[in-house]
């Protein structure tokens, strides 16, 4: 990338710093449970990430630290001079000089999203995330600044966010894996000695390690998950079946505490323990975690001109358009209440 656009040392240094570090304030399980940390603490693996980078934040509890004898990321990039201002706006999306720099870490289509885009696709063993990443490289370019694509690269521009959306209705925000997530985010939700900040100091095993000691029902979930003993769909709205009347209910749920208001209406008129039921509102929470969905203003030069991709294609539109995912209301419960609670879910969640 940084030989396909010429950049020079200090650019290509900022960029490959940025694309190494962008990810780092992630917890256990990456974006599964962000939503926690949002709601709870109104930060994001984001806001982790730069204080990271400015040595605000350790990833090691404090006993740890006598153990630790390698240089914090804060200690290295002051080492090679390296920009921590820099590096955390690149990161962050947000103004840097030039643009470029931004727009290829966190943009309408960055490096992150091509990297992702081909090795999910690879490692999942589905086609939906593939595309030209060479022809993509011929046809990138820095104009006035700003990264753009040749005309020539309009087809290689439609595929990518094609795979893009299909990546995230397919594979991130399939049912199963939403089940999943949600039953997992449930445990952290009902686990009263334990912080958001905590567990984002953890690795994978050591977070679920921690859950199966916290109490019976943090052990189920996790047995659950292990052996794929999933909750099982009660309800689903799906996005043309919404009316006016239950627009006010959606907007509401849109609030988590709304949420966990109604599925305790839900284990108290059903009679169904603790934790055993659960509603997903994703539409929020898809877009704060990953803002790029929506963004598809990739500039177009034709013969030297900046020109909008919709100006060459209806497929922008279109995956906007699209709904991600196939439901903007779910019910999930434990499969001996899906019976009583999917002939109940209208008139409590609704009224």
């Amino acid at each position: 990338m940084c030989d396909t656009l010429h950049l020079g040392e200090e650019e290509s240094l900022f960029l490959r710093c940025a694309s190494l570090l962008h990810d780092i304030g992630h917890g256990p399980f990456s974006h599964t449970l962000e939503s926690i940390l949002r709601n709870s603490l109104d930060v994001d693996h984001i806001d982790l990430t730069g204080k990271l980078i400015f040595g605000d934040y350790k990833i090691f509890h404090d006993f740890e630290e006598q153990f630790v004898e390698s240089k914090t990321v804060s200690e290295i990039l002051e080492e090679y001079n390296v920009e921590k201002t820099v590096i955390t706006e690149m990161i962050q999306g947000g103004e840097t000089t030039p643009s470029f720099l931004s727009q290829l870490i966190n943009g309408a289509i960055d490096v992150d999203q091509l990297d992702y885009l081909l090795r999910d696709s690879y490692y999942t063993g589905v086609a939906y995330g593939m595309f030209d990443l060479e022809r993509l490289l011929q046809t990138l370019e820095i104009y006035n600044g700003e990264i753009a694509v040749s005309r020539k690269g309009v087809g290689v521009i439609e595929n990518i966010l094609m795979a893009r959306a299909l990546m995230y209705s397919s594979v991130y925000f399939h049912k199963t894996v939403r089940i999943a997530e949600l039953m997992l985010s449930k445990t952290i939700e009902l686990t009263e000695d334990i912080t958001p900040i905590d567990f984002f100091k953890m690795t994978d095993a050591e977070f679920i390690t921690s859950l199966r000691e916290k109490g019976d029902f943090q052990r189920e979930i996790v047995t659950r998950l292990k052996y794929r003993n999933l909750f099982k769909q009660a309800y689903m709205l799906p996005p043309y079946q919404l009316d006016e009347e239950k627009k006010e209910t959606l907007i509401k749920l849109n609030n988590v505490d709304f949420r966990r208001e109604k599925e305790r209406e839900f284990e108290e008129t059903l009679g169904i323990p603790r934790g055993y039921i659960i509603i997903d509102a994703p539409s929020n929470e898809l877009h704060q975690s990953e803002p790029r969905l929506l963004r598809t203003n990739i500039p177009i030069i034709e013969q030297g001109e900046k020109k909008s991709l919709e100006e060459f294609t209806p497929v922008a539109d279109a995956i906007r358009m699209r709904a991600i995912p196939d439901w903007i209301v779910m019910v999930i419960c434990d499969e001996k209440q899906r019976e009583k609670v999917s002939k109940h879910t209208e008139e409590i969640l609704f009224n």
